[in-house]
């Protein structure tokens, strides 16, 4: 079962899919899962197998969308990594409210950029029992920087620190391209072989299309979880990367290792990035609600 909610987040109004049981009534006292989506996702549009997994398995869950996509308000199109951070928290209290959720027993699974935001949450927040991050980003500027000569980072910089001025004056941020397979125009740069078979595009409102802000890629810069990660302990992390994503790289490994027990990390043999989406779903899940299980139910 699935319907359409709203919540209020920094004083907007936010949007986001609740899946729950077909069983799911008040009193329920069921565990609930914050879903937190990747860069310029959607509720409608990020892979509903994930949810559909939480469901089959007893949980009720909110798949969201962040400020300024799907339904929710806000600047169109921008990804601020410390302002989703603090919506997915509004999101915890969402789920706390529900008379089907039981509100100690609150998780998040987040998903390549969420995966990454994730960690942010439950270093900070002792509501969430248990995390599991997926094909994360664990640094902004590290992502940002793959794919790009050292004159294309540069060239990036000054747009960065002329879009810095701009805002201040203008109260606006210029649109940018969100991914290319270029270096000077996107937030981010994919491997052409991806570019050209990407569904990413689907996962974006129709009407903003590829395009976001530069105002993104500046908040990017200080994004790095894994200088975070030690914070989540005692609330249980499990990571979840893919043995050759050829977008994240070591990221998931990198984090594993700062992080304090409890902790675990499950590799998709031979998977890419994108594998999660669809295509080896239900392997990628399987630990995750094994997880869950183990410290909700």
């Amino acid at each position: 079962m699935k319907e359409r909610i709203n919540y209020y987040s920094d004083c907007l109004k936010l949007s986001g899919i609740l899946s729950k049981p077909d069983n799911a009534k008040k009193g329920s006292n069921l565990p609930g899962v914050v879903l937190v989506p990747g860069f310029m996702a959607t509720a409608d549009a990020f892979f509903p197998g994930f949810a559909d997994a939480f469901t089959a398995a007893g949980f009720v869950s909110l798949t969201m969308d962040f400020r300024g996509f799907g339904e929710s308000e806000g600047v169109r199109g921008e990804v601020i990594p410390y302002l989703q951070i603090y919506d997915a928290s509004n999101a915890i209290s969402y789920l706390q409210s529900r008379p089907e959720v039981n509100p100690d027993k609150i998780a998040l699974l987040g998903v390549s950029l969420g995966g990454g935001e994730v960690v942010y949450i439950a270093a900070r927040d002792r509501r969430v029992k248990a995390v599991a991050s997926m094909v994360l980003v664990g640094d902004g500027e590290r992502r940002m920087r793959r794919f790009r000569t050292e004159q294309e980072w540069a060239t990036l910089m000054q747009k960065v620190q002329e879009d810095r001025i701009n805002r201040v004056l203008t109260g606006k941020s210029k649109d940018f391209h969100g991914f290319l397979d270029k270096g000077t125009d996107s937030v981010l740069v994919m491997p052409p072989e991806l570019t050209s078979s990407l569904k990413d595009a689907e996962q974006v409102e129709k009407e903003k299309g590829n395009k976001t802000t530069l105002a993104t890629v500046d908040g990017w810069l200080d994004y790095k979880p894994e200088e975070i990660v030690d914070k989540v302990a005692p609330t249980p992390i499990l990571f979840v990367q893919a043995e050759k994503d050829e977008l994240e790289a070591d990221d998931a490994d990198r984090l594993y290792n700062k992080a304090k027990e409890p902790k675990k990390i499950f590799t998709l043999k031979d998977g890419v990035h994108f594998d999660v989406y669809g295509k080896r779903t239900d392997e990628a899940m399987k630990p995750v609600l094994e997880w869950f299980k183990q410290y909700l139910q």
